[in-house]
């Protein structure tokens, strides 16, 4: 167990590490990954022989329940409303049309048997969410027409579509199934309970009040692995319900929801690792190597013919720009999802499964490199950047360009503001009086507002970003031998500064003659 701890450990610091320096050359993620799991594996250095796919696909189907989940959640449908139709339209009859052209192309062209060549259309079907919005974050690539919403929506939504067909037709091998019934069984029942369960959480947490922020984030994973377990126990698709929860409650306001991001992104950041590292180490170069050549002719078919010819035909009725359809077309990444997807081919029909397993790899291999690489190039060729735009406020864990606090004040009857005209008081720069709480009673102020004693009052002002400077905030406990002890706050080393005092159950904003008393917890600022 320990040795099998100290192996992730290192794993998970090398990833990191790995990222953060290709990162800067624009290698996509999980090319830095898959490559760091084939240093391991058998033809790398450390010569780990691993090849059980039973237990990759069980660790890769957790590790995409939580990127689907944040995939949605993350997704800001006021940003992507504009383009929902278009997009919702890609992520399905798109992954069908994908699908069943690129079945047609394998069979005719690479002179494989239906049943591979179904299942490798299937696997290949749909784009790749993770890579996609890496290249948008770190390029900060923001493009014209909300295409990036786009993008992001398609990419997120049209991996459940995939893994259904792929299941669909897995499922033909043991009878006869009605594949359009399966289909509407799955797609239907994930629909339902995904919202059920939606509305379900929404209530729950309105009732549970002052829930910790780390007590809601471990509720939210219990709810998605429900949600998800649940699905597929009634014959539903899983993942669909997933996406679908996580659209819905990432698109709701509720307490602690910025932490809520930076947790979940976190999480899916370290499935990611995980997921790509153990495709690495899973492959065996020597052998998916020797499918290169219909594995490379493939993705040509796929980026210069299946998909264009998809998103021309079904985006055409949304008068999509040239433009547009050109850039969306190059920007169907395959990613993670189409090599998981295809890992379960292998569990199911070993034969079938490792000739869809080697040319899937093969492909998603070239089309983040290739493919991935040239993202923004393309879009500059084809002037689709927007220059004044930015790409984060079509995700949902954007903070505007210019950040604001809100912080409160309570006047009394010294305060020099008593009796003054909210025009006549000098405010520092780009700080607004913008809330005065009055008798219990609300009221938003203009330029002639008179002041009273036993007001509230809410200012704003810009937050606090310069990343070069370090503030650091920390607490000393005022003991019965405490040098702080009985003392006013102007008597203190003036190196650090008293921003609160925290007494019995009151937080009280000090001035100069404060006095600090025993039991007081100070809390001081330092740079």
């Amino acid at each position: 167990m320990n040795n099998l701890l100290l192996f992730f450990a290192i794993v998970l610091i090398l990833c990191v590490f790995m990222y953060r320096f290709f990162s800067r050359f624009g290698v996509p993620m999980l090319l830095i990954f898959i490559s760091l799991g084939m240093i391991f594996g058998e033809n790398g250095l450390f010569k780990i022989n691993f090849n059980n796919f039973e237990l990759s696909r069980d660790i890769c189907s957790f590790a995409l329940i939580f990127i689907m989940f944040f995939g949605g959640f993350g997704t800001k449908l006021s940003m992507a409303r504009p383009v929902l139709k278009s997009a919702l339209t890609l992520s399905t009859l798109g992954v069908f049309l994908t699908a069943f052209l690129s079945a047609i192309f394998s069979h005719y062209i690479l002179k494989l048997d239906w049943q591979t060549s179904f299942l490798i259309g299937s696997v290949l079907s749909s784009t790749d969410a993770a890579s996609v919005f890496a290249i948008l974050r770190t390029h900060k690539l923001s493009l014209k027409e909300n295409t990036a919403s786009l993008l992001e929506i398609e990419s997120g939504s049209n991996d459940p579509f995939a893994y259904v067909l792929t299941i669909s037709f897995l499922s033909m091998t043991n009878g006869n199934i009605n594949i359009p019934l399966l289909l509407a069984k799955q797609v239907i029942f994930a629909l339902i309970l995904g919202y059920l369960v939606y509305r379900l959480t929404l209530i729950l947490l309105g009732r549970i009040k002052n829930l910790d922020v780390s007590f809601t984030m471990a509720f939210l994973m219990g709810v998605t692995l429900l949600t998800y377990a649940f699905t597929e126990y009634l014959g539903g698709n899983g993942y669909i319900a997933i996406y679908l929860l996580g659209i819905l409650i990432g698109n709701e306001d509720f307490k602690g929801k910025s932490e809520i991001v930076s947790f979940f992104n976190g999480v899916t950041s370290i499935m990611q690792m995980m997921i790509f590292f153990l495709l690495g180490l899973l492959v065996s170069p020597a052998i998916a190597f020797e499918y290169i050549i219909p594995a490379v002719i493939l993705m040509l078919g796929l980026t210069f013919i299946i998909r264009p010819f998809a998103i021309h035909l079904l985006m055409l009725p949304f008068r999509a720009s040239k433009g547009q359809m050109l850039l969306v077309s190059w920007a169907g990444l395959r990613g993670a999802a189409s090599v998981v997807f295809s890992i379960l081919v292998v569990v199911a029909d070993k034969q079938t499964g490792n000739i869809v397993f080697n040319i899937s790899f093969v492909v998603v291999l070239f089309s983040i490199a290739l493919q991935g690489s040239l993202v923004p190039y393309v879009a500059k060729k084809l002037n689709m950047i927007d220059e004044d735009g930015d790409v984060l406020k079509t995700f949902n864990d954007y903070s505007n360009e210019e950040d604001i606090d809100f912080i409160t004040a309570e006047i009394d009857a010294n305060h020099k503001w008593v009796g003054k005209k909210i025009k006549d008081i000098d405010f520092m720069p780009s700080v607004l009086l913008v809330l005065i709480i009055r008798s219990d009673k609300n009221l938003i102020p203009n330029g002639d507002t008179i002041i009273e004693n036993g007001d509230k009052i809410v200012l704003c002002g810009s937050s606090f970003v310069d990343k070069d400077t370090r503030i650091n905030l920390h607490e000393t406990f005022v003991d019965s031998d405490s040098e702080y002890k009985n003392k006013a706050i102007r008597e203190l080393d003036k190196s650090n500064l008293v921003v609160m005092i925290k007494r019995k159950d009151t937080a009280m904003i000090p001035n100069g003659n404060t006095i600090l008393l025993e039991n007081d917890r100070v809390i001081l600022l330092g740079r």
